[in-house]
């Protein structure tokens, strides 16, 4: 599935995360409107524990950030229909239900005819395909414990913490915060889960178990100081929402795909050639998604096809087994959709964003879930081109 590095000259990049969710406005994207992605994807703020309540705490549907993303329909064409999609959205603790409505790029020609460039395939030998060893996290001695509940921070200085729960109540939750920045995440009972920090400060670490309904009773609770060693190490590393091994099927494709290139940037346009070529958008998944679904990378690979929050973490699996830092990106793409996109880090170029074009390699690196399910590829890439067309929320 090679391709030269030249045949993402436009359109490559111009997806690089190709997320998953509509997109557009009377003159912007068509993809599909994601919402309800994912309570695990914690940072949609719980609404705030009221400090009245020391043994039970009532969390008005203690949600993460994902919760607020629910998938509705999506197109993989442009078309002229509109979409309505609710989004749920949680800012300072207070839960805003805003109802939109989506309307997909219009099938407008412009006059400017541009041409794609596509390579010549050329018949070379094949590479060998090597597989990296993989960053996985650790544990470690520094822990925050309570009935039940363990927070491990021992290896804070390389961007991430731990967290479990023991118990037997069918649902917890961890929250993270640092400064004015909270992050609250879904636990699974009887698994260790590994979360990212936002950067080096003081943090403090809440872990909760639920009684019944919306009310949690706190288990562990604890501080601590981080210097993180590096602004990418923390998107290195696997964890709840990027999940993969050294046995991953994703973690070998990427080898395959990656296999005699040696340029970072040209693997970025590799992986994503591969993931825009082969994941198609999951309309039935988009409009039955639950809140506190979380994506894995080898079940999006092995189904061919997912929602942005699908997209979004096969790519950065793909790259971070690699060794090339990526970032999963939950915010909002205009007008107002909350969706899903990848940033991804370079020496050469420094963190890689939609809008950000690298004319040198003539990239445009980019959301490949709006890429992927549109068909006019000039069109959505000018979209995702377009710094002013996405606002980040949170970072896994």
């Amino acid at each position: 599935m090679r391709r030269k590095a030249n045949l993402y000259v436009f359109s490559l990049m111009c997806a690089l995360l190709l997320s998953s969710c509509t997109s557009g406005n009377n003159d912007t994207t068509s993809a599909a409107s994601e919402q309800n992605f994912s309570s695990a994807t914690a940072q949609t703020e719980i609404s705030e524990i009221p400090e009245e309540a020391p043994q039970t705490t009532e969390i008005s549907e203690i949600k993460t950030e994902t919760d607020s993303i629910s998938e509705t329909t999506s197109e993989s064409e442009i078309s002229d229909t509109e979409q309505t999609s609710e989004i749920t959205s949680e800012t300072e603790n207070t839960v805003t239900e805003i109802s939109q409505t989506v309307t997909e790029i219009p099938e407008t020609k412009t006059e400017t005819e541009t041409t794609t460039t596509t390579a010549a395939t050329t018949s070379k030998p094949k590479a060998e395909v090597v597989i990296p060893k993989i960053n996985m996290p650790k544990t470690g001695d520094k822990v925050i414990s309570g009935d039940n509940a363990e927070a491990d921070y021992s290896y804070a200085a390389e961007g991430y913490i731990s967290a479990m729960y023991s118990g037997s109540a069918s649902a917890a939750k961890v929250r993270i915060t640092c400064g004015d920045i909270r992050y609250d995440h879904d636990l699974t009972p009887g698994k260790r889960e590994f979360f990212p920090l936002m950067g080096s400060g003081s943090y403090s670490v809440q872990i909760y178990e639920q009684l019944s309904g919306n009310k949690f009773a706190p288990l562990a609770e604890g501080s601590f100081e981080a210097n993180v060693s590096s602004s990418v190490s923390t998107y290195l590393y696997p964890n709840k929402y990027v999940d993969f091994d050294g046995n991953s099927a994703c973690v070998k494709k990427a080898a395959e795909v990656c296999a005699g290139i040696t340029d970072d940037v040209e693997k970025i346009a590799e992986i994503f050639g591969y993931v825009t070529e082969n994941v198609s958008y999951d309309k039935n998944l988009a409009a039955t998604v639950q809140s506190g679904y979380v994506p894995y990378p080898d079940n999006t690979l092995s189904k061919g096809k997912g929602i942005c929050f699908d997209y979004t973490s096969l790519f950065a699996a793909m790259c971070r087994s690699q060794g090339i830092p990526a970032r999963l990106v939950i915010g909002y793409a205009d007008p107002k959709i909350y969706h899903a996109w990848n940033e991804v880090y370079t020496d050469e170029t420094g963190w890689i964003t939609p809008e950000l074009f690298l004319k040198k390699k003539g990239y445009n690196i980019t959301d490949a879930t709006f890429y992927s399910s549109n068909s006019d590829k000039e069109k959505i890439s000018a979209y995702i081109s377009d710094d002013g067309n996405y606002s980040a929320v949170y970072r896994y």
